[in-house]
């Protein structure tokens, strides 16, 4: 846990010190929601771990690149949003991994 949040921390541009970006924050949080929700509830379904936890990331993740796509004609997109995304995906799987 530790070396991914280093990454993450290294990827983003805030080793300086400067503070986390909301935007980042929400897109981990989500993300990390997303994942361990939807692998919770395969899990309870299949009782297959593996499914269950490729599931859940997968969902998450096709959402959060659905939103930076959407984010090309609509918005500003920022492969940035898309790792926080991953990070927070990964964490979330990994949550459940250890709970199931």
């Amino acid at each position: 846990m530790k070396k991914l949040l280093i990454i993450f921390f290294m990827a983003t541009n805030i080793v300086s010190g400067q503070a986390i970006k909301q935007d980042k924050l929400v897109h981990a949080g989500g993300s990390y929601f997303l994942s361990s929700a939807v692998s919770s509830l395969i899990y309870s379904k299949t009782k297959n771990k593996n499914k269950s936890l490729a599931i859940g990331f997968a969902v998450s993740m096709l959402v959060g690149i659905g939103e930076q796509i959407h984010d090309i004609n609509h918005g500003k997109p920022d492969i940035k949003d898309v790792l926080a995304n991953t990070i927070g995906s990964t964490l979330g799987i990994i949550t459940i991994r250890i709970t199931i």
